[in-house]
């Protein structure tokens, strides 16, 4: 199968379209102008140690990228039309990628450590038992592969509650990270390789444009390079300050410039078809603002019904969040391919977590549904057989332990996820997570919410289940009851599977390593009549 066309020739339209885009480029490219650092009203001065950067000469080893959004939801994937044709056309594409902990700041410890939340220290977003401050940035993917003797990048938005005065992590040649903000589309603070830069334009240009730039400069040593690229579309825009949670009522994502112009042109959002026929699908659902939520946690039972509206103008905005990530990746794939580096570089694409709109009349993520577990997952790279899918379940977890294997490097702590390089290889369909997946959320208030874990449980194939620090329990028949609305928990033909999934939480709740946290405990028990 032929390599998919690049970004400059995918674009085939009618002229009187043409015209009309060649107007929003001139826009979106003085827009653009504004991502360009500002001058600091008040510089800082901050001291970092940047890791040199390496070369050696006949390294062949790949390159590895990986992509992420932040709060996208798997049926989002329909506003990501380039990133559908450049990676999922030309490698393979997950069905049944979950992420076990659906919280930015947990999820995000999990991609830089590959270790489940009990064991890198990162149970929620903010201190004392989450929040960058209860992370260790000495040990992570950074310097696994720096040691093994790849240049390292990070771009974008780190663990929640980094601030510019941590200085630079330890293990990358490059390092800019946003500086104690987590949704600011517009004027945005960096720590830039050791200097403090305010940037007024729009996050997602900028981040597009310091990608294609750090990947040219890391393509032009002589050496293989990883670049984790952490954008913010399409998390809600910022809130209040102070925010620590949904009830902060952040607003819609933000549009680029150059999407802002093109909407006023043409008197249409991005994929505003699309949106709206999403927006139908998921008001429409059984699950959204579920009448009977008495089989639901009390964070559930308390929630008033969603607005309608809100979901439609929600998910029109997130749609035109995602039309600017989308050409991102397809702005660095093309750069990868003028330097002569796409055929052998590893491209993930994924999300932290994913995002409820009203189903069980929640708006956010956190809690153990679909919509927040379920979670893309594209790769491309050698090896990767184009235009391929698979059903094997597989976690964010699993992505550090990946990525050791294919540059053939060593962890500096013990993982909890396995190695999916065979499965996207196609060299066996052995499941990795035999046993369930462990899911678990931390805290959800820190000043109200319980000291420990809100909620601790396991995903297999077939059940979620899952008890709440106040002991209530939930378990979903998925096979029978897609939509999760009704919890068979307490139902007698259900008492022996339930019991066997509380002792499998039991077990992996502390687990720590590969077999422990991804055991085979056998078949599960047969419904009872």
């Amino acid at each position: 199968m032929s390599q998919p066309s690049t970004p400059a020739r995918l674009h085939r339209t009618l002229p009187v379209v043409a015209v009309l885009l060649a107007i929003v480029a001139t826009l979106a490219l003085a827009a653009s102008t504004m991502s360009s650092p500002a001058p600091a009203e008040d510089p800082l001065s901050v001291s970092a140690t940047a890791q040199a950067p390496v070369e050696t000469p006949g390294d062949e080893r790949p390159n590895i990228i990986l992509f992420s959004t932040d709060d996208q939801r798997l049926d989002e994937m329909v506003f990501l039309p380039k990133t559908n044709e450049l990676i999922g056309a030309a490698g393979l594409t997950f069905t049944e990628a979950l992420t076990p902990h659906p919280l930015c700041c947990p999820a995000r410890a999990e991609l830089m450590t590959g270790q489940l939340a009990q064991n890198n220290g990162v149970r929620t977003n903010f201190p004392p038992q989450g929040g960058y401050e209860a992370f260790d940035p000495t040990s992570t993917i950074g310097t696994d592969l720096s040691a093994a003797g790849y240049n390292t990048a990070f771009l974008g938005k780190p663990l929640n509650g980094y601030h510019h005065s941590y200085g630079r992590d330890p293990g990358w040649t490059l390092f800019n990270a946003t500086s104690h903000g987590y949704a600011d589309y517009y004027k945005f603070v960096q720590y830039d390789n050791g200097e403090l830069t305010r940037v007024p334009g729009y996050y997602t240009d900028y981040l597009s444009e310091k990608a294609v730039e750090y990947a040219h400069q890391l393509s032009s040593y002589d050496a293989p390079f990883f670049m984790w690229v952490s954008h913010f579309g399409p998390h809600p825009a910022k809130g209040r300050e102070g925010c620590h949670d949904e009830s902060c009522k952040n607003g819609p994502p933000k549009m680029s410039p150059g999407y802002r112009a093109m909407t006023r042109l043409t008197g249409q959002r991005p994929h505003e078809a699309e949106a709206q026929a999403l927006a139908r699908d998921i008001i429409s659902g059984p699950s959204f603002n579920e009448r009977d939520v008495s089989d639901k946690p009390h964070l559930i039972r308390r929630q008033t019904p969603a607005a309608a509206r809100k979901v439609v103008r929600t998910q029109q905005a997130r749609a035109g969040a995602l039309a600017s990530v989308d050409d991102a990746l397809a702005q660095l794939v093309e750069q990868l391919e003028e330097d002569g580096e796409l055929d052998n570089t590893y491209i993930v694409f994924i999300t932290d977590n994913g995002y409820q709109l009203g189903e069980h009349r929640w708006f956010g993520k956190t809690l153990p549904y679909e919509e927040n577990l379920r979670t893309p997952m594209l790769v491309r790279g050698p090896g990767i057989e184009p235009g391929t899918t698979t059903d094997s379940i597989a976690t964010i977890v699993d992505l550090v332990p990946t990525f050791l294997e294919i540059a053939d490097a060593e962890p500096g702590r013990l993982l909890d996820g396995v190695s999916l390089l065979s499965t996207w290889r196609g060299e066996t369909d052995e499941a990795l997570h035999p046993g369930g997946v462990l899911i678990q959320g931390g805290a959800y208030k820190p000043e109200t919410g319980p000291r420990g874990w809100l909620y601790r449980g396991v995903r297999t194939a077939r059940y979620t289940f899952v008890r709440y620090h106040d002991g209530f329990v939930e378990l979903y028949d998925r096979a029978n009851d897609p939509h999760q609305l009704r919890s068979v928990a307490g139902q007698p033909r259900y008492r022996a599977l339930q019991a066997e999934l509380a002792r499998r939480t039991r077990l992996l709740q502390d687990c720590a390593g590969p077999k422990p946290c991804n055991r085979t405990f056998g078949p599960l028990p047969h419904l009872g009549r």
